[in-house]
């Protein structure tokens, strides 16, 4: 967590300066000199702010799954008043929006997942995004399934975006119409399995 005294205008320039420095060196290769350099900030101030590279990473995290859930819920605005089907989809689609598979910030996600296996602080804010997004899905399923039912939906509906992304993302770009026509169509025989078994 930044000290208090880090100016707003400073923050939003060290994670810009830290998703670039991923994208052109790496994860490991992307130091606090880099980033410095980039956002015009001695790696001085970056350690006392932030207590130095590990720190940057985590505040670079959180911002962008907060930039992911701000999306999603313009999404889910959008879709008010239609059925969970629906609101399950403007889900996945924020999942895949541009801002979240802009190439650099693509590169900066894989790195963030690949290091929370092994850094504490990342696999927590890992956990709080995973479990939010696995939330939101039931909270939209359950209106249609039985609870059970829709927590495991929501565990294959999050797969389904973690796999297409990746594997989009190391196929060289991930192809949003296929990726939601596939999903959808796995949500299309779940609601039409469900539907038939109430006729029953």
């Amino acid at each position: 967590m930044p000290k208090v005294g880090m100016q707003k205008i400073r923050k939003p320039q060290l994670i810009e300066a830290t998703i670039s420095a991923i994208n052109e060196y790496g994860f490991s290769g992307a130091t606090v000199s880099i980033i410095g350099k980039k956002a015009n900030v001695s790696p001085a101030i970056i350690n006392h702010y932030f207590g130095g590279k590990s720190g940057l990473f985590d505040e670079t995290m959180k911002s962008l799954i907060a930039e992911f859930f701000q999306v999603l819920k313009h999404e889910l605005n959008k879709s008010e008043n239609t059925t969970a089907h629906a609101r399950v989809m403007a889900i996945v689609k924020a999942s895949f929006s541009q801002s979240q598979t802009h190439p650099q910030v693509v590169k900066a996600w894989i790195g963030f997942w690949a290091s929370s296996m092994h850094t504490e602080s990342l696999f927590r804010l890992q956990r709080v995004y995973s479990k939010r997004l696995q939330t939101t899905l039931v909270v939209e399923l359950k209106k249609e399934l039985e609870i059970d039912h829709a927590r495991n939906v929501a565990s294959t509906v999050c797969a389904l975006i973690d796999g297409m992304w990746l594997r989009g993302s190391l196929d060289g770009g991930i192809n949003k119409a296929v990726t939601m026509q596939q999903i959808q169509y796995y949500l299309d025989l779940v609601m039409r399995h469900n539907h038939t078994l109430h006729l029953q």
